[in-house]
């Protein structure tokens, strides 16, 4: 009969930490390796490699592998993350420097409230339109799309969210963007919010 092992691996930003269950005898082991930030799967693959080892197990009885990284979690707390920009409906550019109105204290005047994650100066607003029944009230321009993505590729951006009012009701214009977008920025990943999360904010 085959082994049946299972893993489980949490990559950190210091340590992998890696749990092998073979489900036919209960036994349960660990092992810990360095994490390699800068390819993750290699601390991944080191460690399952020690653990087969070490265990006796060959790497073919592997039936079932969970993941789990802070490795996001610590590049937005760090901020340390590629360069990036946002495209929005023009004239809500200001919007994640204004941020949400939730304070822990309303009346502090002097708040010290975190930067953006993405600068002002990358952050554009292309003509366009769509009401919250999505219907179109403006038509997308083209035109400015790929001037706003001249801009971007000029700045060296790595990373484009576009982020459109009421795309959730309406995707359209979102998507165009982002054909627009893969045509005149190849490399450059480009992410809608309305493929991640379409419902009103």
């Amino acid at each position: 009969m085959e082994p049946d092992i299972r893993i489980a691996v949490d990559i950190g930003g210091t340590f992998t930490d890696i749990e092998i269950l073979d489900a036919e005898s209960g036994a349960i082991h660990q092992i810990k390796t360095p994490s390699t930030p800068s390819d993750p799967s290699v601390g991944l693959l080191t460690g399952i490699r020690q653990a087969s080892e070490r265990f006796g197990f060959p790497m073919e009885a592997v039936q079932y592998l969970l993941h789990g990284t802070t490795i996001a979690t610590n590049a937005v707390l760090e901020r340390k993350l590629p360069l990036g920009a946002v495209i929005t409906t023009a004239g809500f550019e200001d919007v994640m420097q204004i941020g949400r109105h939730g304070r822990t204290d309303v009346y502090a005047i002097t708040l010290a409230q975190p930067a953006p994650l993405i600068a002002r100066r990358l952050c554009f607003g292309v003509t366009e339109r769509v009401n919250a029944a999505g219907e179109v009230t403006v038509p997308l321009d083209e035109a400015g799309v790929r001037r706003v993505a001249a801009q971007i590729a000029e700045a060296g951006a790595k990373s484009v969210a576009v982020c459109l009012l009421h795309a959730y009701a309406n995707p359209a214009h979102e998507s165009r963007i982002g054909e627009i977008l893969s045509e005149a920025l190849p490399g450059v990943a480009v992410t809608l919010a309305s493929d991640i999360s379409p419902e009103i904010r």
